[in-house]
């Protein structure tokens, strides 16, 4: 690993630190099924959230959005898409460390979603 590249893993980990749990988890369930998007109920669930998910949206989504985190494409007036915000290189870094070594997670990951 070069000097840039430990910078980069630097900052992700400080990025992350900086979080708290819930939106430190939703950054990591996002980076594991990337590309793929979720709604706000298959997010709660990914990530083992007990409360409905319009609480989630009314604050840590809306912020997390606001910090340019994530991105939330609104489908129809009660259904949204909710992705990580790969053009954040941060995040794609996250991403792409996600894709290389968390294979297992991705399952698991995936396996909540098809839970319904």
């Amino acid at each position: 690993m070069d000097d840039d590249e430990l910078a980069s893993m630097y900052e992700l980990i400080q990025l992350l630190s900086s979080l708290n749990d819930t939106r430190r988890s939703i950054l990591q369930a996002l980076a594991h099924v990337y590309p793929r998007s979720v709604s706000g109920v298959q997010l709660s669930r990914m990530i083992g959230y007990s409360g409905k998910s319009r609480s989630l949206y009314r604050g840590v989504l809306a912020h997390m959005e606001e910090n340019n985190l994530i991105s939330i494409d609104q489908l129809t007036p009660r259904l949204y898409a909710i992705r990580i915000n790969n053009e954040h290189p941060l995040l794609d870094l996250l991403v792409e460390i996600s894709r290389k070594y968390g294979g297992a997670t991705r399952k698991i990951y995936l396996r909540s979603l098809e839970e319904e």
